[in-house]
C-alpha cells in the first residue's frame, strides 16, 4: 500500500513538474522577437521616397537614429555638403558604435536615400538593408555585449541631378572615410539590393576583390542548410569587376571592403515596383540567419 502511494505521489510531481517545464517553454518562446516580423515591421514604417535633402529621408533618419539609441549605441549624425552642378545639397551620415567595446570595428553599411524617381520606395534599394543591419546588431549584442561592432547609414549614395557618376554619387561614404579616423575600423560590410528573387539575384565574390573571396565561401557553407541558395560558392563562380557603390571609397582608402550585393539586380531596381508589396521575405530570412552565423 505504502509502494502504490509513492508511486502516485511521484506520478503526480512528474505531471507538475511537466507542466511547469511546458508552460516556461512557452513563455521563453513568446518573450523571443521574431527578427523577421521585426525587420518587416520596420521596412513598412520606412518604404517611403526619400529623395536627399528631401522631408521623407528626414523622417525615416529620424526612425532610424531612435532605432540605433534603442540599441544603446553611440550615435552621431554626420553633417556635410557637396556642390553637385553647381547646387550646395545638405547631406548627413548615421553612425552607431558600441560603447562597450574597443576597436577596431566590424562595420555594417547601406544608403539610406533613395533615388530621385518621383515615387519610387525604394525599399530594397536600401531599407530593408538597413532593417537587417539594425535587427543583427540587436540580437548579436544581446549575445555579446562586448562585440566591436559599428553601423554607418550613408546619404546621397544616388545619382544626384543626372545620370551615374563619380560626381553626384557616393557622396555620404566619400566623406565618411576622409573625415573619420578609418584605423578604428578592421572590416566593411556594405549591404544593397537585398531581397529580390532567389533565383536570379544571387550574392557572389567579385571578381577584383579577391580578398573577400573567403568570406564568400564561408557564406556559401553556412547558407548550405537552408533549403534555397543565395550565395554562390567562389571556387565554382566570381562575378564580373565590382559594382562602384558604398564600398570603393573604403577600398580606394586600402580598407577590407566587402560588396554585398546581387551581380545581377532585381527587376525592380529603380522603378515603382521596388515597394513594401514586392520584397521577397523568404530572401531576406535566408539572408539574415546565413549573415547573423556568420557574425557569430
Amino acid at each position: 500500500m505504502l509502494f502504490k502511494m509513492i508511486n502516485i505521489i511521484l506520478l503526480i510531481l512528474i505531471i507538475i513538474l511537466s507542466y511547469i517545464y511546458i508552460f516556461n517553454q512557452i513563455e521563453t518562446m513568446e518573450n523571443i522577437e521574431d527578427p523577421i516580423v521585426s525587420i518587416k515591421d520596420f521596412v513598412k514604417k520606412t518604404s517611403i521616397y526619400r529623395p536627399v535633402e528631401s522631408k521623407n529621408l528626414i523622417s525615416v533618419k529620424k526612425l532610424v537614429k531612435s532605432k540605433m539609441e534603442e540599441l544603446n549605441l553611440k550615435t552621431t549624425e554626420q553633417f556635410f555638403t557637396r556642390n553637385i552642378n553647381n547646387k550646395e545639397y545638405k547631406f548627413s551620415n548615421l553612425i552607431g558604435i558600441n560603447p562597450n567595446a574597443k576597436a577596431p570595428y566590424l562595420l555594417l553599411g547601406a544608403h539610406i536615400d533613395s533615388p530621385q524617381i518621383d515615387g519610387c520606395e525604394s525599399t530594397i534599394d536600401a531599407i530593408t538593408s538597413i532593417a537587417i543591419i539594425l535587427e543583427l546588431v540587436k540580437n548579436l549584442l544581446k549575445k555579446n555585449p562586448n562585440l566591436p561592432i559599428m553601423i554607418l547609414f550613408v546619404d546621397g549614395e544616388e545619382a544626384i541631378d543626372g545620370h551615374w557618376s563619380s560626381s553626384n554619387t557616393l557622396s555620404g561614404s566619400n566623406y565618411f572615410v576622409n573625415n573619420f579616423n578609418l584605423n578604428l575600423i578592421d572590416k566593411v560590410y556594405i549591404f544593397d539590393l537585398i531581397g529580390g528573387d532567389l533565383e536570379k539575384n544571387k550574392l557572389a565574390a567579385f571578381k577584383n576583390n579577391p580578398e573577400s573571396f573567403k568570406d564568400f565561401e564561408k557564406l556559401y557553407k553556412l547558407n548550405l542548410k537552408y533549403d534555397k541558395q543565395i550565395f554562390i560558392n567562389p571556387n565554382v563562380f566570381v562575378a564580373y569587376n565590382s559594382i562602384e557603390d558604398d564600398h570603393i571609397p573604403f577600398r580606394n582608402k586600402n580598407k577590407y571592403a566587402v560588396d554585398i550585393i546581387p551581380y545581377t539586380f532585381p527587376d525592380s531596381h529603380h522603378n515603382l515596383k521596388d515597394n513594401y508589396n514586392n520584397v521577397n521575405w523568404e530572401y531576406i530570412e535566408i539572408f539574415y540567419n546565413v549573415f547573423y552565423d556568420f557574425l557569430i
